[in-house]
């Protein structure tokens, strides 16, 4: 196997790091770590990714989006998981989902009510499949694109989900301003904001709301305990604030060249970005390290 010419560097928590020889369990976050502004990712990554799961390597991905939004990804890694969707809201294994936080109603009711309030941001409704919203808002469109679908309806309460899982909620705001005070106003309601962007919708920005127990981190950790693997042979790969919870438990931590620097603070290892393969590069330097599971 021909190893890249650019390297993993350290980063932040490098002088703690325990390098291990075996590596079990590899996820990536999504938008800016397995693709950039392209929905689907470069052959470099795509075949870095084969290498892991032809050595045995379980591989996953982790994204805010819901399972819909990343169908045409998940067709194309062909790799299968356990997988972290909605922020960590909900962790599938092959086909199957093997644990979820869902929202309940007095939380929906409560962000359908902000949303109403803000002129500057809608909320997106997410459950197993498709999501429902607070308005048609257009300036939503570029997002809409992204996720492969518009709203399937329009909800002003709860109970207009007829029993269905709220599994997350999504802001999509249209003045960057306004992310702040949307953060402010979901912790009032004891819910977890995200904030969170794609380099495919430069024009907008996003506030994941979760519920209390859900972020990455605990997913991820779920997630390794369904392969009975320990976190010490699990490696993390992100660039954004939303990848901390999974670079706090991960055994490897790796930020995407492009991350902000309290990305790279928190990691074990720099990769190159995400338009120069980091994950391709990241990948085959563990392979030529470590051992097989």
């Amino acid at each position: 196997m021909a190893i890249s010419q650019a390297s993993l560097n350290p980063a932040g928590r490098h002088a703690g790091w325990q390098g291990p020889r075996t590596i079990s369990y590899v996820v990536c976050d999504v938008d800016g770590t397995l693709v950039g502004p392209e929905a689907l990712a470069r052959p470099a990554v795509v075949d870095a990714l084969g290498r892991a799961r032809d050595a045995g390597i379980r591989v996953g991905y982790a994204t805010g989006r819901m399972r819909d939004g990343v169908r045409s990804l998940h067709d194309q890694l062909d790799i299968s998981g356990p997988h972290v969707l909605h922020n960590g809201a909900q962790v599938r294994a092959d086909g199957e989902t093997v644990v979820a936080w869902p929202l309940d109603d007095a939380a929906v009711d409560g962000l359908l009510a902000l949303a109403h309030r803000c002129d500057d941001a809608y909320v997106e409704i997410y459950t197993e499949s498709g999501f429902v919203a607070s308005a048609h808002d257009e300036r939503a469109a570029a997002h809409w694109e992204l996720l492969g679908s518009e709203p399937r309806a329009l909800i002003d309460r709860a109970a207009d989900l007829a029993g269905q899982p709220a599994l997350k909620a999504t802001f999509a705001v249209f003045d960057h301003r306004a992310v702040a005070d949307l953060v402010v106003e979901v912790e009032r309601l004891g819910l977890v904001p995200g904030p969170s962007e794609s380099p495919r919708t430069p024009d907008l920005r996003y506030v994941n709301v979760t519920h209390p127990d859900a972020d990455k981190g605990r997913a991820l950790r779920r997630a390794a305990d369904h392969l009975d693997v320990p976190l010490s042979q699990v490696v993390a790969i992100g660039d954004a604030t939303n990848d901390l919870s999974m670079f706090e438990v991960a055994g490897t931590a790796i930020a995407m060249g492009q991350a902000a620097p309290s990305v790279h603070a928190a990691a074990h290892l720099s990769a190159p970005s995400v338009d120069a393969d980091g994950v391709a590069v990241a990948i085959d330097h563990l392979l030529a390290w470590t051992d097989r599971p």
